[in-house]
């Protein structure tokens, strides 16, 4: 059984960043009002971090993302059912407000005859079985 959410939870935004680093074919995506910003992530990349931020990547680099972990406060498992008989996985975090933060969008699941990767899906369902195979988690604030 899947439960929806956990108020009580001492998982941090780290905690499921540092799960999602090691796996390749996650893209990072980051939207405003004007704007979405969509990163393909190199497999064991960089968490710093200092404060009241995580940097994703290493600041020497030609990318990387600051997030506010005072400001992000729940991250969500997201199964989306698409048109052509495909799934979409991700990790979406959000802020108070329920405003979107960060997306990680585990990438390239299926092989060229539209069949689910299973390795694949395995990091993805490994990361969720982990937190409980809760749609929802309420995060701890460092």
């Amino acid at each position: 059984m899947i439960s929806t959410v956990d108020k009580n939870s001492d998982i941090t935004f780290e905690d499921i960043i540092n799960d999602i680093l090691p796996h390749d074919n996650v893209m990072f995506s980051v939207r405003s009002s004007g704007a979405v910003c969509e990163v393909n992530a190199e497999k064991n990349l960089l968490l710093r971090v200092r404060e009241q931020y995580a940097t994703i990547g290493d600041e020497s680099r030609p990318w990387h993302i600051h997030v506010n972990l005072n400001n992000t406060k729940e991250a969500r498992f997201v199964i989306e059912n698409k048109s052509d008989d495909r799934k979409s996985y991700s990790i979406r975090f959000f802020d108070l407000e329920g405003n979107l933060v960060l997306r990680a969008n585990f990438i390239k699941m299926y092989d060229s005859s539209n069949a689910l990767i299973r390795e694949k899906y395995l990091a993805y369902e490994q990361i969720f079985s982990k937190y409980g195979k809760k749609q929802s988690l309420f995060l701890k604030t460092r």
